[in-house]
């Protein structure tokens, strides 16, 4: 129930935006009189280079979409593999604590998580990472040998691989195609308003079913523009990229410090 009204509320949440069109075209209709200027039909070709420019930004916001799909997996896929290094030194009777490293791991996740619940800074999540640093000359003291050349190369992976979230959370795709999808839009709209139908009926349909299409989409391509805007209520949007993958290492990461 819950993951279908996830995937209604964009939807749902525009419906306003067609009825004060569909509200304004009738406005228009019996309060001036005024059945408009130009036929529906010579306004096509701006509806259709609308069209082709909501498929373009579409294009574009979710080949990043795609790929920020992969980070949470690929975030948790690194620490778990540092995880498993500090394991393997240990289980060959190297002498170090390893509970208090894995404590230090378990913390870098939790920044991870609460960075993206916007409970702390990207710097705080820079800093942890940063500490792993901390692990691999416990382990160097320990005489890990290789072992602390793979700890690094993977550190350096992490830091990579978050620097690219923090990327695509603080940027947008392309800001002046929204421009012009802005403002192709309106003049749609502007055009609605001032198109000539041939019954009321046609003229309802018409109006609201592509002022839905188009504010529809527009909000959509900028909720897949930010696929990591976590709401500090809680609150899930369609558009979030789920992190389960770093939610259930996290769990796992924990069970091992019992």
């Amino acid at each position: 129930m819950k993951l279908n009204m996830i995937k209604w509320r964009l939807m749902l949440t525009t419906l306003p935006a067609p009825l004060f069109m569909l509200c304004l075209k009738l406005g228009l209709f019996y309060g001036l009189q005024f059945e408009g200027l130009v036929k529906f039909s010579e306004i096509g070709i701006v509806v259709t280079g609308g069209i082709f420019l909501l498929g373009f930004m579409l294009a574009g916001v979710v080949s990043d979409y795609k790929e920020s799909e992969k980070l949470p997996a690929e975030l948790a896929c690194a620490i778990e593999t540092i995880d498993d290094i500090v394991t393997l030194a240990y289980e060959v009777k190297l002498n170090f604590d390893v509970k208090d490293l894995r404590a230090r791991l378990s913390s870098v996740t939790d920044s991870m998580v609460q960075y993206f619940e916007r409970k702390q800074g990207e710097d705080v999540v820079f800093k942890k990472i940063n500490s792993i640093t901390g692990i691999a000359q416990v382990m160097e003291v320990a005489n890990a040998g290789g072992i602390i050349s793979r700890m690094t190369a993977e550190q350096n992976n992490l830091r990579r691989l978050f620097t690219r979230v923090t990327v695509i959370k603080r940027t947008n795709f392309l800001s002046t195609g929204y421009a012009l999808l802005e403002v192709m839009a309106a003049a749609i709209f502007a055009l609605l308003l001032i198109a000539k139908f041939d019954n009321l009926f046609a003229c309802s349909i018409v109006v609201a079913f592509i002022t839905q299409i188009f504010v529809y989409m527009i909000r959509l391509i900028r909720d897949i523009d930010q696929p990591f805007e976590y709401s500090v209520t809680g609150i899930t949007r369609a558009s979030d990229v789920d992190l389960f993958p770093l939610l259930e290492y996290q769990r796992r990461c924990q069970e091992r410090l019992v």
